[in-house]
């Protein structure tokens, strides 16, 4: 049968189905150690079985918080800026190459902080999970309220954020990895200002690609630095595996390329007004932007890992901000991102090393999409599409299989 590749989704929110005891579908636990292993089936011979004791995907630490002061710029008033970022370190943890989830906050670049409701209940639910998470700094402030000023303004975040970056790998470089990262797994995205943030630095590589916008002052970046800026921690990479975003968008999603960063996810409202679901104009300022839809729709051309979660009808950053959330939607900010995340833990792994157990099931199997829907059934698992997708057998019985 043909099964969709599950990559893309326009869902409001639907409930999980149960799995024998009615429980929320979740990785079977297999000891009190976590780690991440494949299972082979001996009857099929192809695809992969992944089961785990819920490390990145159930919540199983406790963590702390640590602040540092990850670089230095000037701000708009001239005078130097010290940058911070709050790092959520899983604590008791023996696993020492884990993914890291950089999360920036939204504000239009006027308003902000990392310690914003959103960003950082993100980075406690993620740090929960086996991941170290991040919250930073970036400069804020725009000169004047016209488009040519906001586009410098994000691009001050651009090169904050693309220190930050850099500052993850001098810290493995340099410092004998305090934090326990695998910077082969970066995975950057926001809210809104932040999501704009973490898409051009994703996708943005020089100051002629800004020129394509008449209202971007390529002089200004140019002086500033260029793409990658002054912000601190030279002469390593900012380069990151994957970029997420939440009511965001993009001036020109033209830019976006597989030899660039090669999986984007986005969230995104169709009655968003602020930043336009497909395409439009910000309401404060006369600047053409493209939101969640567009930029999957390019990222699918283009042959990216992709995914889309629409809200119907929601408005701009549904999930809550920066003083309050709003639980229902951030419920599903957690189910879509906790999946993809799971994904990209396998696709950008340099650092894996699989123990390997034989099991048996018999099919056929109900194949169950990320966000809990029915959505086929197999005899076989060489019969799936490459992607994450969970079994369930005539008994009940749930695996998450990962298929190459």
């Amino acid at each position: 049968m043909a099964l969709p590749v599950p990559r893309q989704t326009a869902a409001r929110r639907s409930s999980h189905p149960p799995c024998d005891d009615g429980k929320t579908l979740s990785a079977p636990p297999i000891g009190h150690r976590s780690y991440l292993w494949k299972v082979r089936y001996t009857w099929l011979g192809l695809g992969w079985l992944l089961a785990q004791s819920g490390r990145y995907w159930d919540s199983l630490f406790t963590y702390r918080v640590e602040t540092v002061q990850y670089g230095t710029a000037q701000n708009l008033y001239g005078s130097s800026q010290d940058l911070q970022a709050s790092f959520y370190l899983p604590e008791n943890d023996p696993e020492t190459r884990r993914p890291v989830i950089v999360l920036l906050f939204g504000g239009g670049y006027i308003s902000g902080s990392r310690n914003d409701s959103d960003v950082t209940y993100l980075a406690r639910y993620f740090a929960k999970r086996g991941y170290v998470t991040a919250t930073i700094d970036y400069r804020i402030g725009v000169a004047f309220p016209t488009a040519t000023e906001w586009i410098n303004a994000g691009i001050r975040a651009v090169h904050d954020l693309k220190a930050f970056v850099r500052f993850l790998k001098r810290s493995v470089a340099e410092q004998n990895n305090p934090y326990g990262i695998d910077t082969s797994r970066i995975y950057v995205g926001g809210s809104s200002a932040g999501a704009f943030t973490a898409l051009h630095a994703a996708y943005v590589t020089s100051p002629a690609e800004l020129a394509q916008v008449p209202q971007a002052d390529t002089a200004y970046v140019r002086s500033q630095g260029g793409i990658e800026g002054r912000s601190g921690n030279p002469g390593y990479s900012s380069q990151f595996a994957a970029v997420f975003s939440l009511s965001g968008g993009m001036l020109k999603t033209d830019w976006i390329s597989s030899a660039k960063v090669s999986a984007v996810v986005a969230m995104h409202g169709t009655g968003d007004n602020i930043v336009s679901y497909k395409k439009g104009t910000l309401p404060f300022i006369a600047l053409e932007v493209e939101g969640g839809y567009n930029i999957d729709s390019v990222a699918a051309e283009r042959g990216l890992y992709h995914a889309l979660f629409t809200w119907q009808g929601a408005g701009h950053v549904p999930y809550g901000g920066q003083q309050s959330l709003n639980p229902p939607y951030m419920s599903d900010v957690e189910t879509f991102l906790r999946y993809h995340f799971y994904q990209w833990n396998s696709r950008f792994s340099t650092s894996l090393t699989p123990a390997f157990q034989t099991e048996t099931f018999a099919g056929p199997f109900e194949v169950i999409g990320w966000d809990g829907r029915r959505v086929g059934t197999v005899d076989r698992v060489n019969e799936l599409p490459s992607g994450l997708w969970l079994l369930r057998s005539p008994q009940g019985h749930c695996r998450r299989v990962l298929r190459p």
